[in-house]
């Protein structure tokens, strides 16, 4: 299964990794997914969602 959140689509970025020495590698990052219930008319569905969805679901 891919990492997106099944919100909002994001997924994961790139960029680079520099050290001290200043050398430049590529990395990912990640996004922070956690399996969620939510209610989906009427219904409680499971869905893999990022914190910033859980984080704005809660505040709505």
């Amino acid at each position: 299964m891919s990492r997106t959140c099944e919100i909002c689509g994001r997924g994961r970025g790139t960029g680079k990794q520099v050290s001290f020495s200043n050398k430049k590698m590529n990395r990912t990052f990640e996004i922070n997914l956690q399996e969620t219930t939510i209610e989906v008319d009427g219904k409680p569905t499971k869905v893999k969602a990022c914190t910033k969805c859980i984080k704005k679901a809660k505040k709505a």
